[in-house]
């Protein structure tokens, strides 16, 4: 009899080792296998992809039909939508003159001097509105109903912080849009002695080129203004953070009768830079409460919440697109 039979360790020791070398020379092959399915697959779903990428487009008529079919149905809905936003804005004065609208301008000028001043609020010195260039000129006659909706724009938004209880407005600017320049392109009212700068001509878009070399089709894009004008003005003023929230709530909440404001961008500035010494004595000192008007000693101090912020707005006035608009911009 053998050793290895009289020994039964080494009997069952090599039976387990030879079923683990079948059991991984069987996973091994497994796996090679479902690697080299893959690798096929792949290889085929690769080569199918470049033979798709290089093969000419060559659209089906019912797929034509089928996309503009969608396309005129999307194009439907936006018009909807667009439809009823300008039912929230007043339509634009396309009678207006441009005597009649300085008129307007000085009166709403003068108008919001009053609020201002009833209110509490301080204004800036020769406070114009960001338009006291047509106090003393007159517009170009077809500017007139678009800067009257930008001026009712201005004055809503004035209003706004007005009534939010702010301190101070500090600077009320614009900036001058095409439509306000004269017909041969100069702007309303030249500085003295300079000649006024024709406007930039916009460069060409550059068609992308494709692997061959060959020019792509330009991507259509939908100029903005087709659906969207932006009157755009800057305000900064003085206030606390309370009122701070109110003007933004009131913001968010415009009825949208004088346009709908974007804010582009938003700083807020501390008047004070730093904090309340934490060393510093507290001083006791006895006030009236504010509310039962009862008198408690007040034995701390605010470290933050009742110093003033100035805001710095940059804000665009938002119109839907319209035919009076169309008829405006003749």
């Amino acid at each position: 009899m053998s050793k290895a039979k009289q020994n039964t360790f080494l009997t069952g020791y090599f039976a387990i080792l030879a079923a683990s070398a079948a059991g991984l020379g069987y996973l091994a092959w497994s796996t090679w296998s479902t690697a080299s399915e893959a690798k096929e697959t792949y290889q085929s779903k690769t080569a199918k992809l470049a033979t798709l990428q290089k093969a000419p487009i060559f659209p089906k008529q019912e797929n034509v039909d089928a996309k503009k079919k969608q396309v005129d149905a999307y194009a439907d809905q936006v018009g909807k939508l667009n439809e009823a936003l300008r039912g929230f804005q007043a339509p634009l004065a396309d009678k207006m003159n441009n005597s009649e609208f300085q008129t307007k301008l000085q009166a709403t000028r003068d108008s919001l001097a009053t609020e201002a001043k009833n209110a509490g609020v301080k204004l800036p010195e020769n406070f114009d509105i960001g338009m006291g260039i047509y106090l003393s000129t007159f517009p170009e006659t077809k500017a007139v109903p678009r800067l009257n909706a930008w001026l009712e724009g201005i004055d809503s938004f004035l209003k706004i912080l007005i009534n939010g209880g702010v301190k101070e407005i500090n600077i009320v600017s614009r900036p001058e849009l095409p439509f306000e320049k004269k017909e041969d392109g100069s702007a309303a009212t030249p500085a003295a002695g300079k000649t006024p700068a024709k406007p930039a001509t916009p460069a060409k878009p550059t068609a992308a080129k494709g692997k061959a070399g060959a020019a792509a089709e330009p991507v259509a894009v939908l100029d903005e203004k087709a659906v969207i004008e932006r009157y755009p003005f800057n305000v900064t003023f003085t206030c606390s953070n309370r009122s701070l929230n109110e003007v933004l709530t009131a913001l968010a909440n415009t009825p949208g009768a004088a346009g709908f404001f974007n804010i582009r961008s938003l700083r807020v500035e501390n008047e004070q830079k730093t904090g309340a010494e934490t060393s510093a004595q507290i001083q006791v000192v006895e006030e009236n409460d504010p509310v039962t008007q009862k008198p408690f000693k007040r034995d701390a101090v605010y470290i933050f919440g009742v110093e003033k912020v100035q805001v710095h707005l940059a804000v665009d006035l938002i119109r839907f697109a319209g035919p009076e608009m169309a008829e405006a911009k003749k």
